[in-house]
């Protein structure tokens, strides 16, 4: 701590080296969460075009299967012998020889058909198999439940998926029912599917990654007691979760949901993934990836940034070092010779004094030279002194004299470096503020239009889509249980009255982030940093709404009334940005004073309930007690002149400090909070920039009220302004 209090080559390297290591750790943050975020949408996308292909894939393997069925059921010499075979009318030796024609043709059509059909049977229209491809399956019994009906003209089914009793093997069982003449079924012509397929598709990681994969989840078991299981080809389950597997996404797919995000697998990875429910196969699709495959070139991104930030940062501190040397060395060359200076007016022997070298041209060049100026000007009051000093007195005075006007000047111009100082801090701050708001409200503006744009669309597709289940309702009043059921589950009724406020809501918040995003836009005036001819009162209403969160009340206070009262005011050349400022500045001491004055009385009311004799002061506090109020009024006066007051109904401001209000660094808040430059930054926008003028208007108890006046540039000065 003492080296740094002693060193400015410490303090100059150190905080240069802290700012430095502070931006790398913001950029480096801002560069990692963004590429983390494109990597997300990339995968994602990636996710979501790999499972709409296999759904793809599945569906028309699904169709095909089905024209597979129906083709063997169309053919001649299989519905004609299968008819022959269920009614049973021939003799046994006519029948033996059907069933051996009948067995000949499923046999070819099967094999032909090898990677689609793994069983072709006759079924009687109780279930029991006569005739099949696979002779230890005739004779059993087939639940009806278990067979999904295809039919010429239904291309909407839904897959029955069940476990093979036999093997336990995941089977669909595509059926076809057969009738006679007078349109009564007679039987079934079915066909258990080769379901490999399913696996060739599913197993495909094709642009997935090394991590990335898709499976298949459904319900297995009966209504009393079913579970979510993988399944494949071969079986239902895995060898690592050969029951039961649950996680978000598969609850979310299982309940006919589709979706993508960030979420945990039934192996409990951290995984992005899609996730489809696929209602003609009823069964649900994931497609996911690791998210640390998927994350580690923003890590790799992270670490470069912060490798190469903290050598730069190094880098640039040396250099920062080696320049405070070259800065510091004259300013000790300085100090030697002073010290010197010190000693040999002790001795009175100003002769062997030599001059410091000046080996730079700036400001300490120009402190070395006049340094030397003052030893020489000491030496040449000595030897006056030895030659005059009968005249001491009046030379001293003299010199007193010459000293003390150096002195005020030296603090003049002292003064104006601070001046100037705080405004280049205050300019460049609300230049970066400017370019901040400017970007903020430029990236939050896209997508908000987009989602506005999209919100009538959104309506109308709404409208559409409830519109169409209401006339399926109309045309089918009674639907099945398991439709009932869902309707009831999501409440139907409420969400036809709840989803169009919900649109409503959506548009209305779209609608308020616009506004907002227009007055940012205006406030920050970016592209107008040269003066320009616009109209005052759309900035004065932006500034108010930046301001809004601190006028509305809080629990401490009640909320601060604004009251606007326009006039006809002439567009006007001015510096649009750096006119905002003076307002934000002069707004927010009044908030400041009227927030001031509300918490002293509100804890003097909440304090105590004994009756207080009534003073100046209390008068003055239950003025402010009443609703805190702002005005804002604008006039043209005399056609030459714009005029904006702003008063307050707060405490007012003391007589003996108002002459000091545009004093640089002058402040009456708190250590902490107030640095004293907004109304001198105010005072220098509209006095020196636009050549106006600002003055305060106050007496304690009656509130505050500042005057700005700025010179009506208008279509009569435009030809001045141009040249």
């Amino acid at each position: 701590m003492k080296l740094w209090e002693k060193s400015i080559i410490v303090q100059l390297v150190s905080s240069f080296l802290v700012l430095s290591l502070i931006t790398l750790l913001v950029v480096g943050c801002t560069a990692f969460f963004q590429a983390k975020q494109a990597l997300k949408q990339s995968a994602i996308e990636r996710l979501s075009a790999a499972a709409a292909l296999k759904s793809d894939e599945l569906n028309t393997w699904t169709q095909n299967r089905r024209r597979d069925v129906l083709s063997l059921a169309q053919l001649p010499e299989v519905k004609q012998k299968a008819k022959e075979l269920l009614t049973g009318n021939n003799s046994p030796a006519a029948l033996k020889s059907t069933r051996e024609e009948l067995l000949y043709a499923l046999n070819s059509y099967a094999r032909n058909n090898a990677a689609s059909l793994k069983e072709v049977f006759i079924a009687s229209p109780s279930g029991r198999i006569i005739l099949s491809t696979n002779k230890n399956r005739e004779g059993i019994y087939q639940p009806l439940v278990q067979y999904t009906e295809v039919a010429p003209g239904k291309t909407h089914f839904v897959s029955n998926l069940y476990a093979s009793p036999d093997q336990g093997k995941p089977t669909i069982t595509f059926a076809v029912f057969l009738s006679d003449q007078d349109n009564r079924k007679i039987g079934i012509l079915a066909a258990n599917l080769n379901l490999e397929r399913i696996d060739e598709v599913i197993h495909l990681r094709d642009g997935l990654g090394e991590t990335g994969k898709t499976y298949l989840v459904g319900n297995v078991g009966s209504d009393l007691y079913h579970h979510h299981a993988l399944i494949s080809a071969s079986r239902f389950g895995s060898q690592e979760f050969p029951d039961e597997i649950d996680s978000f996404a598969i609850q979310q797919a299982i309940q006919g949901n589709s979706g993508e995000g960030l979420y945990k697998n039934y192996q409990g990875v951290p995984v992005i993934g899609v996730y489809r429910w696929l209602e003609q196969q009823d069964f649900a699709l994931f497609a996911e990836i690791d998210q640390q495959e998927v994350f580690v070139p923003a890590t790799s991104l992270a670490k470069s940034t912060l490798v190469v930030g903290v050598a730069s940062a190094i880098i640039l501190a040396l250099g920062m070092l080696f320049l405070a040397r070259r800065l510091t060395h004259p300013i000790l060359e300085i100090a030697s010779t002073a010290r010197l200076v010190g000693n040999m007016a002790q001795c009175k022997n100003f002769n062997l004094l030599q001059p410091i070298p000046v080996i730079v041209d700036n400001e300490i060049g120009v402190l070395a030279r006049t340094f030397n100026q003052m030893i020489q000007q000491l030496q040449y009051s000595y030897w006056q002194l030895e030659e005059h000093r009968h005249n001491l007195e009046g030379m001293v005075e003299q010199r007193t004299q010459e000293l003390t006007i150096q002195n005020e000047r030296l603090e003049n111009t002292l003064q104006k470096l601070r001046q100037t100082q705080a405004q280049l801090v205050q300019t460049e701050k609300m230049a970066s503020l400017g370019q901040l708001v400017a970007g903020v409200a430029h990236e939050i503006n896209n997508p908000v239009n987009f989602i506005q744009a999209n919100l009538e669309y959104l309506e109308q597709y709404t409208q559409d889509l409830m519109g169409l289940v209401q006339l399926y309702q109309k045309e089918y009043p009674a639907p099945k249980s398991k439709v009932a059921t869902h309707l009831k589950d999501i409440d139907w009724d409420f969400l036809q009255q709840d989803l169009p406020k919900v649109l409503t809501s959506m548009r209305v918040g779209a609608e308020r982030i616009i506004d907002i995003v227009s007055s940012l836009r205006t406030f920050s005036r970016l592209d107008e940093a040269q003066m320009k001819k616009v109209d005052l009162h759309p900035g004065i209403d932006s500034t108010l709404l930046i301001l809004q969160n601190r006028l509305r009340g809080k629990s401490s206070r009640l909320p601060i009334q604004v009251r606007k009262e326009y006039g006809e005011l002439p567009r006007i050349y001015c510096y649009p940005g750096q006119l905002n400022q003076a307002l934000m500045n002069i707004l927010s001491n009044a908030i400041d004073a009227l927030e001031e004055g509300m918490g002293r009385w509100g804890e003097r009311e909440m304090g105590s309930n004994l009756p207080i004799k009534p003073t100046t002061q209390t008068l003055s506090r239950t003025r402010v007690a009443t609703p805190p109020q702002i005005s804002i009024c604008t006039e043209l006066r005399d056609q030459n002149w714009i005029v904006i007051r702003i008063s307050d109904n707060g405490g007012g401001i003391p007589q003996e400090i108002q002459d000091k209000l545009f004093d640089p660094f002058f402040t009456t808040k708190p250590v902490g909070k107030g640095t004293g430059l907004g109304l001198s930054i105010s005072y220098s926008i509209v006095v020196e920039r636009h050549k106006g003028k600002l003055f305060c208007q106050s007496q304690e108890g009656q509130g505050t009220e500042f005057v700005i006046e700025i010179p009506a540039l208008t279509a009569d000065r435009d030809r001045e302004i141009s040249n």
